[in-house]
């Protein structure tokens, strides 16, 4: 009767220091309020387990920027339809995950005759989804010196530092009350960054 009773005790407690959040069941504008708000709630030690229905890696990419040796990152289920990701708090010198970089394959192409890669998002925020492969694979596919133009329902905010990180500078102008339009350039100022602190996608999670 006593071992029975610790173990209610342990599962007890590994429920409350694991918050489940299932932001499939959310509109994409609520979710990282949503995920942020309980992680500031969250004592040390504590933890979410964030799922979703594809890898939520550009939310790494904030927790990056933002956290950086303040929490660990550990995927319990990866895909293809499920993803579960345990997000611990505390001190950590491991994050426990850093995406993998791709180094672009140089194109001669003469810049003056490449016109800019847009990309608009707002269709796909309606539809109630994420822009999250639409965006890398944007970014994936832009030829050297190529400039990105993202049309967005919102200002895009995270994705500038990602972006920065890569060599790309920005210039934002709000087109209308739900259109926001950022030109993004590469900067000759700026060199691609092999760090692993990043920021997250303009897109939430």
């Amino acid at each position: 009767m006593c071992g029975a009773g610790h173990r209610n005790l342990f599962h007890m407690k590994q429920e409350m220091i694991e918050r489940p959040i299932d932001v499939r069941r959310m509109q994409p504008r609520e979710r990282h309020p949503t995920i942020f708000a309980t992680w500031n709630e969250l004592p040390a030690d504590a933890a979410m387990l964030i799922i979703n229905d594809h890898d939520p890696v550009p939310l790494y990419y904030q927790f990056a920027a933002e956290y950086t040796g303040q929490f660990h990152w550990d995927y319990v289920e990866s895909g293809p339809t499920t993803w579960r990701v345990r997000i611990t708090k505390g001190q950590f010198a491991d994050p426990g995950f850093v995406p993998k970089r791709h180094a672009p394959v140089p194109v001669a192409v003469p810049l003056k005759f490449v016109e800019p890669l847009e990309l608009d998002t707002r269709p796909i925020f309606a539809r109630g989804e994420t822009p999250c492969t639409a965006i890398d694979q944007a970014i994936a596919s832009l030829i050297p010196g190529q400039k990105f133009v993202l049309l967005a329902p919102f200002d895009p905010v995270p994705l500038y530092a990602k972006l920065e990180k890569q060599g790309y500078g920005h210039r934002t102008e709000q087109v209308d009350a739900a259109t926001w339009r950022i030109e993004f350039s590469p900067s000759a100022r700026v060199t691609p960054s092999t760090e692993k602190v990043a920021c997250c996608c303009s897109h939430p999670v």
